[in-house]
């Protein structure tokens, strides 16, 4: 009995162990990881995803299966909201979840439930370089011909950035862009557009224009008007940025939340309060197979152009969104409210 007493408690202890005591190879061998795809079958969001899905399992630690999941609606905040309130805290879940997320929680948008500033930020395979196109018989080629005729744009929905940067455009820059929602997702509106049912599109990555419709690049079939992004994209010289355009200094801080907003790319994340290590091993595995040679050649076949923005410079990246100026968030807000 004596020596009975002295074996259970440590029996017990040793069921007792938590799961976040294991390593982080450990908890991967045998636990496979869900992935969260929060957009659309066939857009980028959706390509990258599933590129990076095939591939990253080798890196991290356990070498777990990697189990893609289609969780779509609200433009992407069905997905976000449950990584943030319901999934398993342990790592367990990875999500590619929309660039607007730090944007629509500083807005104070309707439907929001998490703090982006608590997720954990893996890393994005690209920076983008997002543009708003107009189908070419419209004879549009510049934002200023957008002020005088009316171009009717596909987007989403009002949460979506394909919205937005024409929303504001609009009420800012005074272009009249007539937008019309309800697509599901890029192909949706690329498919719109071929039909003549829409004439532009508010916003998606010229790298994917070029992998999705390279035949509308060439015959150059699409115009794009503006670039959301920090930078030019090397074969948009003289295709002005977004902040380029702004008229004030207020205008153009709200410019910059967007433009950042661009830059957060395609971004994977997990949930909060997942364990330090763990975190830690999936940024790793994530920045080691953006420069895997079988991951690099599989983007290269689909003309995907990989560019790391890591999980340390996402988090910097929502840091400044979230802490814009009020002034500008203001701004913002009631340009996208206005009716």
């Amino acid at each position: 009995m004596k020596r009975l007493r002295c074996v259970l408690p440590i029996v017990a202890a040793l069921a007792a162990t938590p799961a976040a005591a294991q390593t982080p190879a450990e908890f991967y061998a045998r636990t496979p990881i869900r992935f969260l795809i929060g957009a659309d079958p066939g857009g980028s969001y959706d390509s990258n995803a599933r590129l990076v899905g095939r591939h990253i399992g080798r890196h991290i630690p356990g070498n777990p299966r990697i189990i893609p999941e289609t969780m779509v609606g609200a433009s992407g905040r069905v997905a976000a909201n449950y990584l943030y309130n319901v999934a398993p805290k342990d790592g367990s879940v990875l999500a590619i979840v929309q660039q607007s997320l730090p944007m629509s929680q500083a807005t104070g948008e309707v439907g929001v439930q998490y703090d982006a500033a608590r997720f954990n930020w893996i890393g994005s395979p690209i920076l983008l370089d997002d543009v708003l196109v107009v189908w070419h018989t419209t004879g549009v080629r510049s934002i200023e011909d957008a002020k005088t005729k009316q171009i009717v744009i596909g987007a989403t929905s009002a949460t979506g950035t394909n919205y937005i940067y024409p929303k504001l455009t609009n009420e800012l820059l005074g272009t009249k862009f007539k937008i019309v929602t309800g697509y599901q997702g890029a192909s949706g509106i690329k498919l719109a557009l071929l039909r003549g049912e829409v004439e532009g599109h508010g916003s998606n990555p010229w790298s994917d224009w070029k992998i999705s419709r390279p035949e509308w690049v060439r015959d150059k079939w699409i115009v794009p008007l503006m670039q959301m992004s920090l930078e030019k994209h090397r074969d948009l010289p003289d295709v002005p940025l977004m902040i380029e355009l702004a008229p004030t200094v207020d205008i153009r801080a709200v410019f910059e939340i967007m433009s950042i907003t661009a830059d957060i790319g395609r971004p994977f994340v997990t949930a909060p309060g997942v364990p330090a290590e763990r975190v830690a091993a999936l940024r790793k595995a994530f920045d080691e197979t953006m420069v895997d040679p079988e991951f690099l050649a599989d983007a290269a076949k689909v003309n995907i152009e990989i560019k790391l923005v890591s999980g340390h410079e996402l988090e910097a990246m929502v840091k400044r969104v979230l802490s814009s100026p009020r002034s500008a968030i203001a701004l913002l807000k009631s340009a996208l409210s206005a009716k």
